[in-house]
């Protein structure tokens, strides 16, 4: 039996990782994984991407490169895990290429070109929901630059930017699986009883 494919997705600064991390606790078992990232490929490709020193990479090479990370990630780790019966949980997938690049980026010539190429790389790999920490970008971002760790170059985008992203998130959230669009703007502990509540409706 196919095992459960869940995304959280959200902006910068919407808690994603904070809770998955907080998921790893309560449910080991599952596997995990990030978007960039999840392979040993991924995690250079994510590098690269977060980088402020690629900052005028050319919005298609962008593009290509986090579909270049997600490719070997379904091969290497999401459709193995899935096709095994197991969970998988992964930080971002799909819907971020849509919500930053082709949204944030205003690029809308590009959602061909992204539809084409992940009609390919997917491999059935799509998700049975997402989980959409939804924030005002004003929080967001206020939570992204009080953190201890360096901002990527996306943190530093302008508010404008990050308002688009959330703009393509609600519009295309329906595409990918089951959707639960989560106020993050709540107290911690509201936020999470909800997330548990929405996974214990998919799993």
């Amino acid at each position: 039996m196919r095992g459960k494919f869940i995304v959280f997705e959200g902006g910068d600064g919407s808690g994603k990782s904070t809770f998955v991390e907080r998921l790893k606790k309560e449910s080991p078992s599952f596997v995990y994984t990030q978007d960039p990232g999840g392979t040993e490929l991924g995690e250079q490709i994510r590098a690269l991407l977060m980088s402020k020193k690629t900052s005028g990479i050319d919005v298609r090479a962008e593009l290509l490169l986090f579909l270049a990370s997600r490719a070997q990630m379904v091969s290497e780790v999401i459709r193995p895990a899935l096709e095994s019966g197991k969970t998988v949980i992964s930080n971002r997938f799909a819907l971020s290429s849509i919500a930053y690049q082709i949204y944030g980026r205003e690029r809308p010539e590009l959602l061909p070109l992204y539809r084409s190429v992940s009609g390919v790389i997917l491999e059935g790999a799509t998700p049975d929901a997402t989980i959409l920490l939804d924030v005002s970008p004003e929080v967001g971002l206020a939570r992204a630059h009080s953190r201890p760790e360096e901002l990527s170059r996306f943190d530093l985008e302008a508010l404008a930017f990050h308002k688009r992203v959330r703009e393509g998130y609600a519009k295309h959230i329906a595409e990918f699986g089951t959707p639960f669009i989560i106020d993050a703007g709540r107290p911690i502990e509201e936020v999470w009883q909800s997330i548990r509540k929405a996974l214990q409706s998919v799993l």
